[in-house]
């Protein structure tokens, strides 16, 4: 079977991404790398949506591009119908001319052959929890509604190849359920960039780009993430054993610079004393110069040879080294933190009251399919929305971290962003912070607009977490969202030891079992 396409040399931007070669197999594969690495130049690169600096992709199939920034591309034209989107504009003008009996000259010539569509049509739709009807304005759905719509245009293509960026955020449990379903359905096969693990555990292959290029393993993200644990343990050993050889080879070079120095007291004692005669001494001493230099030429050489591979090997190490996110300690506050009395949200168009009570160090999940009013309920919390109804008591701090890290300047350096959020911390340790989360150097000073959307929550987390005033409550809107899965397991990791009052809502449910959730809200 050849593969849907294979692109030779391939780049964008020399600092960007250089001299890609390789070929999308067969089926389903996932697309992993760190945030900003370029995965989402890669797949525009394939999709032929940015020009290449160089190199050539070839296709043996056609393709469809998917982007989740651009799903909701269509909102906004009253015009377009969710038969526009789907690509089945004219058929559906056809079906319905002929159904209301003024039907064109060539309408039944045109939907020979494809008097199924509509329930095919009907099937796709219900299936992704949308309205059926085709002839429904795009604009009258939510967010959420469109994500899936988009997709359901790239699913009716079944003999295309997909090319999905990031298919599953902003999508709920079911509507990521919808998709896996649909993917391992799907029989074009895909090239999917996703941090969703549930989702990469049913690719038939995962495609890792990262500094060294794009490297392929066979099997989904389990077997992936263990052959990457195995070879960080075998550099971890190769530093370890490369650390002891060169110590060997300083103690040998030391032991025979000591070796010499007492030949040559020695030497200097016989020729003092006279026991040899001095032509003979003066050749032994000769040869055992020439010697000893030899000797020291070769280990100054396998040394040297030593010190390369240890520095390549450190850095190597130093690269792939997990990252840090030191949560700030929990607020002093003891006892009930928050109390809510019969809240009615605004904006909902049916909800029941909500009345709750959280006390100091519980952990809450708040779930719910999209549109239920998660991210409305942080907001009324957080005091940034009135409720229509009911009591907000809040007791103590709070810091509300949303979707958009609406707080953050995006004209503004995540350095300039940081100091602005607490002037107390200097500008050495924030960028020391912003080293263990991988944005160094340039990084740490380029406008925000211009990192990935993953580089961008790393530093409204650091805003967050970095203060030096802790707040007594958290609350988090899907912060996994947008981050890599180093990233996903450094945040994991960090809310795991994180001692205060925690309110989050994700759809990821080996994120959500992995901070120890103690209480769960479902709206």
């Amino acid at each position: 079977m050849r593969p849907p396409a294979i692109f030779t040399q391939i780049s964008f931007a020399p600092d960007v991404l250089s001299d890609l070669s390789g070929r999308l197999l067969p089926g389903l594969t996932g697309l992993v790398g760190p945030n900003g690495i370029g995965k989402s130049v890669f797949l525009k690169l394939l999709a032929g949506m940015l020009p290449a600096t160089s190199g050539q992709v070839s296709w043996n199939v056609p393709f469809v591009y998917f982007d989740q920034l651009l799903a909701g591309q269509f909102c906004g034209e009253p015009a377009r119908r969710i038969a526009d989107v789907l690509g089945v504009g004219d058929l559906y003008d056809a079906f319905q001319r002929i159904e209301h009996g003024v039907p064109h000259d060539d309408d039944v010539e045109r939907v020979a052959g494809a008097w199924d569509q509509p329930a095919h049509w009907h099937t796709l739709l219900d299936e992704a929890f949308l309205p059926t009807d085709p002839g429904r304005p795009v604009n009258t759905l939510s967010g959420g509604q469109q994500t899936r719509l988009s997709l359901c245009a790239a699913f009716i293509k079944t003999d295309h190849y997909l090319l999905l960026d990031e298919p599953g955020n902003h999508l709920d449990r079911e509507g990521r359920r919808w998709l896996l379903q649909k993917l391992q359905q799907h029989p074009g096969g895909a090239l999917v960039v996703s941090h969703d693990r549930q989702l990469l555990r049913a690719m038939d292959n995962i495609l890792e780009l990262s500094e060294r290029g794009l490297s392929t393993f066979g099997g989904g993200f389990d077997l992936y993430h263990e052959q990457r644990e195995l070879a960080a343990a075998a550099l971890a050993q190769r530093v370890q054993d490369t650390e002891k050889e060169l110590r060997k080879v300083r103690a040998e070079q030391q032991a025979g610079e000591q070796r010499a120095a007492r030949r040559r007291q020695q030497g200097e004692r016989q020729r003092r004393d006279g026991s040899q005669g001095k032509m003979l001494m003066d050749f032994k001493a000769e040869g055992a110069q020439g010697s000893q230099a030899r000797l020291r030429a070769r280990d100054e050489r396998r040394g040297q040879q030593l010190s390369v591979e240890l520095g390549a090997a450190r850095a190597q190490q130093e690269r792939s080294q997990r990252q840090q996110l030191g949560m700030v300690a929990a607020g002093t506050r003891r006892g009930i933190v928050l109390h809510l009395e019969d809240v009615i949200l605004p904006f909902m168009v049916k909800t029941e009251p909500i009345s709750l009570t959280v006390h100091s160090a519980e952990r809450w999940h708040i779930s719910g399919a999209n549109g239920s009013g998660k991210s409305t309920l942080l907001k009324v919390i957080s005091g940034e929305l009135t409720p229509v109804s009911g009591k907000v008591a809040l007791h103590g701090s709070c810091v509300y971290l949303d979707q958009h890290f609406s707080f953050l300047d995006p004209q503004l350096s995540a350095l300039e962003n940081l100091q602005l959020q607490d002037a107390t911390v200097t500008a050495e340790q924030w960028r020391t912070w912003l080293g263990s989360l991988r944005l160094r150097a340039d990084k740490a000073l380029m406008p925000l607009a211009q990192l990935s959307g993953g580089e961008r929550l790393k530093v409204a987390l650091l805003a967050v977490t970095g203060r030096t005033s802790p707040p007594d409550l958290l609350l988090l809107d899907e912060p996994d969202n947008h981050l890599d899965l180093d990233s996903i397991t450094m945040l994991e990791n960090a809310l795991h030891n994180y001692q205060g009052t925690l309110m989050l809502v994700s759809h990821d449910a080996d994120f959500v079992e992995s901070i120890g959730v103690t209480h769960l809200l479902a709206l």
